[in-house]
């Protein structure tokens, strides 16, 4: 139970639901990763880049948290 950590999972809960909220208001697509990652493997004229984007910033993010906090657990 020490690693129970309700706060960061709340806060983290948020920052998606906020990214999924924002992508379906500016793009009017809902965010399903299956989804975009199938249209980087067979992309329609002009919708690779976004989807290229978003698959890179999935990888990225916790790399960078890494880089950042390194073994720290945020919040700790």
């Amino acid at each position: 139970m020490d690693q129970f950590t309700p706060v960061s999972a709340a806060l983290g809960g948020v920052l998606i639901g906020a990214a999924a909220v924002l992508f379906m208001a500016l793009n009017g697509r809902i965010a399903g990763i299956s989804g975009i990652a199938a249209g980087v493997l067979a992309p329609a004229a002009g919708d690779w880049g976004w989807r290229l984007a978003f698959l890179a910033g999935l990888v990225a993010a916790p790399f960078s948290v890494w880089l950042v906090a390194g073994d720290k657990q945020p919040f700790d």
